[in-house]
């Protein structure tokens, strides 16, 4: 058997975070070759402006291994059930599309029914994250698959 120590740390240092990311990069590899690198990911967000500027809602997401994980949706209060997050939705899935996506992918807590309506499905479900809540995982083919 190894000799070896277990470290927990909640300030982890840089150097020792960078072996654990080059590790799993060599991992990947060896499973899959040509998988491209982070640094070819594709930020990406939207917003919803009035016409003085001021953002109202927006998404955000990641575009990267042929999806899109949609990181964030908000829109405002004031400006909810007039098709604004829908809209959203629909502007980053296409760019998500036109950089080569082919499923978006999501968490969310209490907007299930949202999502479902755009085309979304479960596909996971976490109970009590937070406690007495449950985190649905969502997906939604963007190739017609």
């Amino acid at each position: 058997m190894a000799d070896f120590s277990l470290d927990l740390t909640t300030a982890p240092k840089a150097d020792d975070l960078a072996v654990l990311k080059a590790g799993m990069r060599r991992y990947e590899l060896s499973r899959l070759p040509g998988l491209p690198d982070e640094s070819e990911d594709v930020p990406a967000a939207v917003f919803a402006r009035t016409g003085d500027g001021t953002v109202i809602g927006g998404a955000q997401g990641n575009v990267y291994w042929n999806g899109v994980e949609v990181e964030l949706l908000w829109v405002a209060e004031t400006h909810r059930r007039l098709g604004i997050a829908r809209d959203l939705m629909t502007r980053l899935e296409d760019f998500a599309r036109g950089h080569g996506a082919v499923i978006a992918y999501l968490r969310t807590v209490d907007a299930r029914p949202f999502y479902e309506r755009i085309g979304y499905e479960v596909y996971g479900v976490l109970e009590d994250r937070p406690i007495g809540t449950v985190l649905y995982h969502m997906k939604k083919r963007l190739d017609g698959g």
